[in-house]
């Protein structure tokens, strides 16, 4: 009972924290930040400065004022705040609540919260988390550049003079310092304290003394010691440290490290061969850090940093392909739906699942094994074909022109770059694995068309094989099969399966300003975000939007079937998916594979070219 109530006020003050944060995120989204925007320090200096390195997790914000404004002052949070899903939450208990809190806390300070939010967090804002132990909870720094020392003085005064908290002034190295602690365990020298500082324009709070003290002497060394910052023993001059920041992209809000190395002695053992891997690519990680982005776009990125320049990891091994590699947005239509692009190395892959296969089942391989070679004209699909196929692999679907209830509502389209780099050169054997492959597409096609036709309903109505040669490709499809088409296009560089013809006539034939690629607001994207990020699946939510425009009715009828056949549920589950894809324009997420690093970066946001 005594540790209960030891650890009562520290709880409480935490839920305060962490109450008025939250309270002030959606303040500022949901009602605006001020306008009055305070000149910030010339040349401010990092606060990661004044963090000792042993930090284990690291939190920063800088510039939010001005960050948050031009965020709230985008088109992505205008059209937001116009969507039925933000009006609803307005006028929901929640709300209501938050502004019952936001005056509690105006009551007590009696200034205006946004203001008094933008003295104390409106510039740079940092949060470090050191570990204790496995059997200690870590310990917490909260770092702050205030716009007015004095002012935050006397504010800190007021609340806890009000709120019941007793100070106590003590200094170290000639730097005051100050103790809070709740007035009624002040005789308790065990009880929970809270130590903070001002050491100039930065607000220090922690719980613990020896984080205090180690923030003193890196403020004292380097400010009125005068020693050289590099030689300091702080967060901003460590390597991995440094090397995250160069990698993320830049003019972002937020961001985040992790020290994995600080946290080893938290790592179990593993137990099986799924934990093993993720022990493994832990202990190969030497940092790991994620950036904020807000504005038209808000876009997360996160970067695992590897501890060495060669890494040796299958998952890596597979999906890391030579960076000049071109993509295939070119290719793709400006009203696709969604879309998966990628790369990767198809003949490792192949060679690592038949290794598997292989040795749990030599028999039955020997037979498939025998069974491909006769298919594939004589190529082995291991050793000889696997290696023209890929990198870039890709998929896209288009809204189909005719709808109807016994089918999916757009048409798809795969595409497999076919590569002969790997083979000796010659005609011979690059028309060998373009005649292997065709062998098996036709083989593929005719066995569909087998198994449809010997089907009683559908004697009298058999499907076709047919067959068009162009200059650019040839295309083979069945006609007569149901709602679909199955068709498949090839050429010297790229095998093709759509479920139409007219997807694969349009893949060989698009124009580049007709393609994805031209859109002025997908090149900004790709050229801020995924550069060189070669694994991204994307939605197109302008041409998401106006499929449901051209086809509301239909939709609204198949989602009812959802509802018991009731019309009106449908309708109104499609005007709440509407109402949600009114605020953006496209949602993606890429990845990149490298040896050094692996990214990867979430967004959605209005498609807007100029920001």
């Amino acid at each position: 009972m005594k540790q209960q109530n030891r650890l009562k006020p520290n709880l409480m003050l935490t839920h305060r924290i962490l109450h008025s944060l939250t309270l002030a995120f959606a303040l500022f989204v949901s009602v605006g930040i001020s306008s009055a925007v305070a000149a910030a320090p010339l040349t401010p200096q990092p606060l990661t400065q004044l963090v000792d390195d042993q930090a284990g997790i690291y939190f920063e914000a800088t510039d939010l004022n001005s960050h948050l404004k031009q965020f709230l002052d985008s088109s992505l949070v205008k059209r937001f705040r116009q969507t039925q899903v933000f009006k609803s939450w307005l006028e929901s208990q929640d709300v209501k609540n938050l502004k019952q809190g936001l005056r509690d806390i105006e009551s007590v300070t009696q200034q205006p919260l946004l203001p008094l939010l933008n003295q104390i967090f409106g510039e740079s804002v940092g949060l470090a988390v050191f570990n204790n132990g496995p059997k200690k909870n870590p310990s917490l720094l909260l770092l702050t550049r205030v716009k007015d020392t004095n002012n935050t003085k006397s504010l800190f005064e007021n609340w806890f003079e009000k709120t019941g908290i007793e100070v106590t002034p003590s200094s170290y190295q000639d730097v005051s310092y100050f103790i809070a602690r709740h007035q009624a365990s002040a005789a308790d020298n065990s009880a929970p304290r809270v130590y903070y500082s001002f050491l100039e324009q930065t607000l220090i709070v922690t719980e613990n003394k020896q984080i205090l003290q180690s923030t003193i002497d890196l403020h004292v060394n380097q400010h009125l010691k005068k020693q050289s910052r590099e030689k300091q023993s702080s967060l901003f001059n460590l390597k991995m440290y440094q090397r995250a920041q160069s990698v993320l992209t830049k003019n972002i809000t937020g961001s985040v490290f992790l020290n994995p190395r600080i946290w080893d002695e938290h790592i179990i053992l593993p137990k099986n061969e799924i934990e093993k891997g993720v022990v493994n690519w832990w202990h190969k990680t030497g940092g790991v850090t994620a950036g904020l982005h807000l504005n038209n776009t808000v876009a997360l990125e996160t970067v695992i940093l590897f501890n060495s320049e060669e890494i040796n990891l299958p998952l890596l091994n597979v999906l890391r392909v030579p960076a000049e590699t071109p993509d295939q947005f070119s290719q793709i239509p400006k009203n696709a739906l969604a879309v998966l692009s990628g790369q990767l190395n198809v003949h490792l892959l192949t060679r690592k699942i038949v290794d598997f296969y292989a040795d749990k089942n030599p028999e039955k391989w020997q037979k498939i094994h025998a069974v491909s070679i006769g298919l594939l004209g004589g190529l082995d699909p291991v050793t000889e074909l696997s290696k023209t196929l890929g990198p870039n692999i890709l998929f896209y679907s288009v809204p189909r022109k005719k709808l109807s209830f016994d089918s999916i509502p757009f048409d798809g389209l795969v595409a497999l770059q076919l590569s002969t780099s790997d083979l000796p050169t010659g005609a011979t054997n690059k028309s060998r694995s373009r005649f292997a492959l065709e062998n098996v597409a036709n083989y593929l096609m005719n066995s569909m068309i087998t198994h449809y036709n010997a089907e009683e309903s559908h004697i009298e109505n058999p499907s076709i094989f047919k067959s068009e040669d162009h200059n650019l490709y040839k295309m083979r499809w069945i006609e007569g099969m149901g709602p679909y088409q199955p068709a498949y296009g090839i050429n010297e560089q790229q095998l093709v399966f759509a479920s139409s013809p007219e997807l694969i006539k349009e893949f060989f034939t698009l124009k580049s300003e007709e393609s994805l690629a031209a859109l002025p607001v997908f090149h900004t994207w790709k050229e801020t975000f995924f550069r060189e990020e070669k694994q991204l699946c994307f939605f197109n939510i302008t041409s998401i939007r106006a499929f449901i425009d051209q086809n509301s009715d239909f939709l609204a009828q198949q989602l009812a079937k959802g509802q018991g056949g009731d019309l009106e549920k449908g309708q109104k589950k499609l005007s709440g998916l509407k109402s949600l894809l009114q605020s953006f324009d496209g949602f993606f997420f890429a990845a990149g594979f490298q040896k050094s690093q692996v990214r990867v970066i979430l967004g959605l946001g209005s498609l807007d070219p100029t920001n």
